[in-house]
């Protein structure tokens, strides 16, 4: 019962919030903006109280293009579905705006969002249409934002479609030259092959990507047509179908022929909408699992219909780093202990999440080790070991030795019944329980820095400048006082040489004398 009243009251709240970003944007009039000539601009002002501040609107009113507080103080351009308040798009710019400062769209020719860097730095771009020319944007009632010339014949010079973030809706095309959806935590992404779709974990360190494979998809039919050459065919793509399926497609001929399909729960039913439409989503969600949800008219809330992976402990990091997930148990436990719990991730955390390899740098030169602990394990694996590159024919101290030595090697797995040895090329995540004690786990965990060593790293560019003019100044003054020593005792030597001279043995008694006699006149005198 109280579960019931806790999603009534989590839907009031969700429908009241929706209705509320729809009034703020209205005019005096109750008229929204459906279309943006050049010349737009929009206008967000620092810390505004709504979370969201629809600029544009789809015919159907929908959805909405606008200013979105991501987190607590983040800003960013999403398109928004107004009954859910959930972004479908956003622009994502490697550098996030802030919401506590002024920010701008403007529209000539091409979108552009700038924001207030502050006054050191002014005004700067948060993001843009690339490559774009165009007279109008809309906001379609398929969710999709276009930028378009007047006469249209070409299509869109610009689509959202074509960009997308963590999400696909219907009808929109998925390809193997479009990026890749990428989680809202930038985690996770789900890219298209040729002939197949796979999720990847995002590391980036080191001033390198990696990207390992823990599920993938292969469309057979689209394998098995595939010649040897399998470069002189077409790459599958995928779109999302009312019908309740992600479909994928090869283009032949002029031809579409769907290869695949990804069944939801509700594929060859009859979805009740109550007359409505029914919108359907797929979803990269933050624990790196690919779902599907639909909407009605009715719903209070998304209703999840497919996910890609189905367990707990196939997620790739549903216990963190260097934790230990128990099928069918709901427990977290450390690869380092048997700590133990029954949330879905331990607290504190086994281990701090990494983003690159154990290949030192700098002091120690390119390609050694830094320091490292090491954790052994019995009993353990992954859940995705096919994805991952393996020997065969080793023994446990050789699987062991393969990962030690090598600096971008994190750990290793092997299995005594087989014999194989899987290598972890990346940060080591969360692994898997297995009640054999023939499959063994080696691990590493990087040391922290040493005191010295943190200050050296961590100190600044205007530090490391600073330093150099101070350094410079005090080798300047150096050379300048052994200059001037150097020419004071040059000039005392000098001196002291003459004096010598005048007063040395075997000099002739006439000059003595006559020096007297000098000297003895000019007391007289």
């Amino acid at each position: 019962m109280r579960e019931g009243k806790a999603v009534v009251i989590a839907s009031l709240i969700c429908v009241a919030s929706a209705a509320l970003l729809v009034a703020e944007a209205k005019g005096d009039d109750g008229e929204v903006t459906t279309q943006l000539q050049n010349g737009f601009t929009a206008t967000h002002e620092a810390n505004a109280a709504a979370p969201f501040e629809p600029v544009l609107y789809a015919p159907n009113r929908a959805f909405a293009l606008g200013f979105l507080r991501v987190g607590a103080a983040s800003l960013d351009l999403a398109v928004v579905h107004l009954p859910s308040s959930f972004p479908l798009w956003r622009a994502t710019p490697a550098r996030m705006g802030d919401w506590s400062r002024a920010a701008t769209l403007t529209f000539d020719a091409g979108l552009v969002l700038t924001a207030d860097d502050g006054p050191e730095h002014g005004v700067g771009v948060l993001w843009r249409t690339l490559n774009t020319v165009g007279d109008t944007v809309a906001l379609l009632n398929s969710s999709n934002l276009v930028v378009r010339r007047y006469d249209g014949e070409d299509g869109p010079t610009w689509q959202s479609f074509d960009h997308p973030s963590d999400t696909l809706v219907l009808g929109q095309n998925f390809t193997a030259s479009s990026p890749p959806l990428i989680s809202a935590n930038h985690r996770f992404a789900l890219r298209l092959g040729r002939t197949y779709m796979a999720l990847t974990m995002e590391f980036y360190g080191g001033g390198r990507a990696t990207t390992p494979t823990y599920w993938q998809h292969t469309a057979l039919e689209a394998e098995a047509q595939a010649p040897e050459n399998a470069t002189q065919t077409a790459p599958v793509y995928g779109r999302l179908d009312a019908r309740g399926f992600f479909g994928l497609y090869l283009a032949a001929g002029g031809k579409e022929e769907r290869v695949d399909v990804l069944s939801f729960d509700t594929f060859a039913q009859n979805v009740t909408t109550g007359g409505g439409a029914l919108f359907r989503r797929m979803t990269l969600d933050d624990d790196g699992n690919l779902r599907a949800y639909y909407w009605t008219d009715e719903s209070k809330a998304w209703t999840p219909e497919y996910k890609a992976i189905s367990e707990r402990c196939e997620l790739p990091t549903s216990c963190g780093a260097y934790g230990l997930c128990v099928p069918g148990e709901a427990q977290c436990q450390c690869l380092a202990n048997t700590t133990t719990s029954t949330a879905t991730t331990t607290s504190p955390p086994c281990g701090a999440e990494e983003t690159t390899d154990l290949c030192s740098s700098g002091d120690l030169g390119g390609g050694q080790h830094a320091d490292f602990d090491v954790v052994r394990r019995t009993r353990v694996s992954v859940a995705y070991k096919e994805e991952l590159p393996f020997e065969t024919n080793k023994t446990a101290a050789e699987c062991e030795a393969a990962c030690a030595g090598n600096c971008s090697c994190w750990g290793a797995l092997f299995n005594g019944a087989s014999g194989y040895c899987y290598l972890l090329d990346f940060p080591v995540e969360t692994m898997v329980y297995d009640a054999d004690d023939r499959k063994v786990g080696y691990f590493k965990v990087r040391k922290p820095p040493s005191p010295t060593t943190t200050t050296r790293r961590v100190m600044s560019p205007g530090v490391k400048a600073a330093t150099a003019v101070v350094s410079l100044v005090l080798a300047t003054l150096v050379a300048a006082g052994a200059y001037t020593g150097y020419r004071m005792w040059v000039r005392k030597k000098r001196r002291r040489e003459g004096m010598e001279q005048e007063l040395a043995p075997g000099r002739p008694y006439k000059d003595l004398k006559s020096m007297g006699s000098s000297n003895n006149n000019s007391f007289k005198s």
